[in-house]
């Protein structure tokens, strides 16, 4: 067996944030782990070798689907946490959002260590939502660019507090962070966004401890007759399949193939697939409603510059004249959105959208047992997205948008939301009841002794901010319980 050895503590499957994150802590544990990841290392598109960073369209038309880090090698590395009140029961325009089976207090130390282990720049300074810290972030904020701080000035001259974006970047003294334009949305070539890779994967294999198997599939996870443990996982690379045993076994392939995966691995004493036995699998698929505004700056285009450095978190609760919390508005990156619409209208986007501040409204869109996937034999047949808040989102729209002309902006163009969810959550879900999630409160499978989920079909619910820094925190907490879990004896790999 050339490709992978055997007597692992523990085998994650899939190396984004919560797969690379939950190695980490591991590792620090003295815990051996192997990682498998089914794509392989990004490197930079030849085409485009002189630059610092390539956009994710250039992978996805390269038909690279996956990658080591997941999906954070493009993300904008905002890495908030949850507010207070996400974890408890709320109200919104399509019913109940889900408690949480645990409470802020209860990860706030986790995310403390997630600030640390990413690098995190921030500030509560402008953030009424901003909920309690044991400390305070270890950096301080990225600060605004002269062009950026002008928009912000003319914000608070409306008395509404401006807060700034938590970044995890490598900024600073010998930072290799340059603050450019192509950082939202790009892979970054000098490995200055603190991405599931930089951060936590390769201080993860330094320790010796983990080992990373790429270009490799899981199959199936395997289980003991009674379906009570875990006993390893099937693992395909090319034609040559190969079985490893393990004393935990951890699903964190995302928020569409963990529980495909699990799907899979059905067998006697779990027929309709693992952590599936009351139909929670694959269900409560949730997310965020956004859409976009353009608050127009002028017929001179914008310079590149770093411009993801600020939100407004004041309408994270309800207002006034609408009886549900709204959500953010968020300032994105320079993002070329004109290669993702319609060909006609694409000049017309990318002619508004070089000339504006272009913002992120966000409001929180619920899961239900209605939304969610269709499996059929070995996919995902179909998928139903959970209702977006569409009311929520305008009422979000409409204050932005008034925001903006009080601020001087005369015009902002304004984008109905999208129909598909962003930042999606929820396939297998933790919670109380087995009928209604696939994990506890540890995330392990319900009914289960050592099998886990980690990665955002973890997270019942997603707020109205971005999500990621939420699974990190997840994972370093299981990392800590998987590690207090006396080991079985080791199984050498038939």
């Amino acid at each position: 067996m050339s490709w992978v050895k055997s007597g692992y503590d523990v085998v994650i499957i899939g190396s984004g944030p919560g797969g690379s994150t939950l190695a980490q802590g591991l590792a620090r544990r003295d815990c051996n782990v192997l990682v498998v990841e089914q794509g392989e290392y990004l490197k930079p598109d030849p085409a485009r070798s002189e630059q610092q960073t390539t956009f994710i369209a250039d992978y996805q038309r390269r038909g690279i689907r996956y990658n080591v880090g997941g999906e954070s090698k493009f993300y904008g590395a905002a890495l908030y946490r949850l507010r207070e009140n996400d974890f408890s029961a709320r109200q919104t325009e399509h019913g109940e959002s889900t408690a949480w089976p645990l409470s802020y207090a209860d990860l706030e130390p986790y995310y403390d260590e997630g600030e640390r282990l990413y690098s995190v720049h921030g500030s509560p300074e402008g953030d009424p939502s901003e909920p309690p810290r044991s400390r305070p972030f270890p950096h301080g904020p990225i600060e605004h660019e002269p062009f950026i701080a002008d928009v912000v000035k003319r914000l608070q001259g409306c008395g509404v507090p401006v807060g700034y974006i938590p970044k995890g970047v490598d900024r600073g003294p010998n930072g290799r962070c340059v603050l450019c334009s192509t950082c939202d949305g790009y892979f970054c070539h000098r490995d200055a966004k603190m991405d599931a890779e930089v951060a936590a994967l390769r201080p993860a294999l330094k320790t010796g401890r983990v080992d990373l198997c790429t270009g490799t599939d899981c199959l199936k996870v395997l289980t003991t007759p009674d379906g009570r443990r875990a006993t390893g996982v099937l693992l395909r690379r090319g034609s040559e399949e190969v079985t490893v045993h393990a004393d935990v076994v951890v699903v964190s392939a995302g928020v569409r193939e963990s529980p495909l995966l699990l799907w899979r691995s059905r067998n006697d004493a779990h027929p309709k697939g693992i952590g599936n036995a009351r139909g929670a699998l694959g269900r409560y698929l949730a997310g965020h409603t956004s859409g976009f505004i353009f608050p127009f700056l002028g017929l001179r285009p914008i310079p590149e510059l770093h411009q993801k450095t600020f939100a407004i978190n004041a309408f994270y609760g309800a207002a006034e004249d609408w009886p549900y919390p709204l959500g953010v508005i968020q300032a994105t990156g320079q993002i070329p959105i004109w290669q993702h619409v319609h060909p006609l209208t694409a000049p017309f986007v990318k002619f508004v959208a070089r000339r504006s501040l272009v913002c992120l409204l966000m409001t929180e869109a619920v899961g239900t047992a209605e939304s969610g996937f269709d499996f059929n034999e070995e996919q995902i047949a179909r998928v139903h997205n959970p209702r977006p808040s569409r009311e929520t989102y305008r009422k979000l729209r409409k204050t932005a948008v008034s925001l903006f002309h009080k601020a001087g902006f005369r015009w902002v163009h304004a984008s109905e939301h999208f129909d598909a969810p962003w930042h999606t959550v929820g396939t297998a879900r933790m919670g109380v009841d087995p009928a209604s999630s696939v994990l506890d409160a540890d995330c392990r499978v319900h009914g289960m002794d050592n099998l886990y989920v980690l990665d955002a079909s973890s997270l019942p619910t997603a707020g109205a901010v971005n999500t990621t820094l939420t699974i990190i925190a997840l994972s370093l907490r299981a990392a800590e319980t998987i590690a207090r879990v006396q080991r079985r004896p080791r199984v050498e790999v038939a």
